[in-house]
C-alpha cells in the first residue's frame, strides 16, 4: 500500500510540474539580431550575457518596435509560402520560450512578442521558416516581474499584441509609408501608447515601483511612426535576403 501510496504521489507531482509548466515548447536561447553583443569585459561571460536583466522602461518600448518587425516578418514569409500572413499565428497565450530568468522571483524572463500558436501548414511547407518564427517568438529579456506580470501594463500589452495581428497585416511593408501606410502604423502606435499612459504612471503603484516604471522613460525609447514602419521593412528585408532563418532557425 505505501509503494501504491508513493506512485500516485509521484504521478500527481509530474502533473503538477506539466500544469506549471504552462506547456510552453522549449526554444533554444538565440540571442536577438537587434541586441546588444556579446563582450567579455562588459558581461564576464556568455552565460551572464544570456540572463542580464534589462531596463524595464526600455523593453516596454521595444516590444513596439520589435511589433512592427515581426509584421515585416510575416508578410515575406506569407508572401514566399502563400500562407495568408494574417493567418499564419493566433493570439493568445504565448506556447514557446527560450528560458526561465534563472535569478530568482524577483525576475522574470518577458516576452518581447506575445502570440499565440503558428499555423502548422508552415511547417509542411517550409520547415527552417518554421523553425526561425518558433524561435523568434520564443525569445524572452530578463525584467524586474513588474514589467512582466498579466495584471499590469504587460498584460495589457500581451493582449494589444495579439488582438492587433489583423490590423499589423493591414501594413504593406513593401509599400511607400506615405500616404496609406501612415495612418495604420499611427493607429497601432498611439494604440500602444495610451496602454503606456493609462497602466503606468495612473496605475497606483509604490514609490519604488514608480521609479522603475516611468511612462516618461518609455517614451523617450518608443519610435516616431515612420521608424516603426522602416523596422517593419527590416523583418521583411531580414527573412527576403535569407538573414532571418540563418539567425534563428536553430535546432
Amino acid at each position: 500500500m505505501a509503494s501504491i501510496a508513493w506512485l500516485i504521489s509521484l504521478t500527481v507531482l509530474c502533473v503538477a510540474a506539466t500544469i506549471v509548466s504552462g506547456g510552453r515548447g522549449k526554444t533554444p536561447v538565440v540571442p536577438d539580431i537587434a541586441s546588444t553583443s556579446f563582450t567579455e569585459s562588459e558581461h564576464c561571460s556568455k552565460d551572464h550575457y544570456r540572463i542580464r536583466v534589462r531596463d524595464p522602461n526600455r523593453h516596454i518600448s521595444t516590444r513596439l518596435l520589435r511589433y512592427f518587425t515581426f509584421g515585416g516578418i510575416l508578410q515575406r514569409i506569407g508572401e514566399e509560402t502563400k500562407i495568408p500572413r494574417a493567418e499564419l499565428v493566433l493570439g493568445g497565450a504565448s506556447q514557446y520560450q527560450d528560458q526561465s530568468s534563472q535569478l530568482g522571483p524577483k525576475y522574470h524572463a518577458a516576452h518581447v512578442i506575445r502570440v499565440g500558436s503558428i499555423d502548422k501548414r508552415l511547417k509542411k511547407k517550409n520547415e527552417d521558416l518554421f523553425k526561425a518564427l518558433t524561435n523568434y517568438i520564443g525569445h524572452t529579456q530578463n525584467v524586474i516581474s513588474l514589467a512582466n506580470v498579466w495584471h499590469g501594463v504587460a498584460g495589457k500589452i500581451d493582449k494589444f499584441q495579439s488582438d492587433n495581428l489583423g490590423e499589423l497585416a493591414e501594413i504593406i511593408f513593401t509599400g511607400e509609408f506615405e500616404p496609406g501606410n501612415r495612418p495604420k502604423v499611427v493607429t497601432l502606435m498611439d494604440g500602444f501608447r495610451d496602454l503606456i499612459v493609462k497602466y503606468v504612471d495612473s496605475d497606483p503603484r509604490s514609490e519604488n515601483d514608480q521609479s522603475e516604471l516611468n511612462a516618461g522613460k518609455i517614451d523617450v525609447w518608443c519610435a516616431g511612426a515612420e521608424m516603426l514602419f522602416n523596422a517593419g521593412k527590416d523583418g521583411y528585408n531580414m527573412v527576403k535576403d535569407g538573414t532571418f532563418k540563418s539567425r534563428y532557425a536553430k535546432a
